[in-house]
């Protein structure tokens, strides 16, 4: 992808308190139980497209716990 490349993600994102009432937690024991992935916070979603020349430029939620993760290419690595 080209520098300045817009990538959107749907995904339900994990609180990043404890304690918070969501949809994700029950979605993230899924995942784990039966596909070995897991559910991530949004720290989690900001690190690993940084990891890939990515950043994170905005978060926004959506109906059912769902999010749409807002990610720009940065420059060539």
């Amino acid at each position: 992808m080209r520098a300045g490349t817009e990538l959107l993600v749907v995904e339900r994102v994990l609180p990043q308190d404890e304690g918070v009432p969501s949809l994700a937690v029950a979605w993230d024991f899924h995942m784990l139980c039966d596909v070995g992935g897991r559910k991530r916070t949004e720290e989690h979603y900001e690190r690993l497209p940084a990891e890939a020349g990515f950043e994170v430029t905005a978060c926004h939620g959506l109906p059912l716990g769902g999010s749409l993760i807002h990610v720009v290419r940065g420059a060539a690595m």
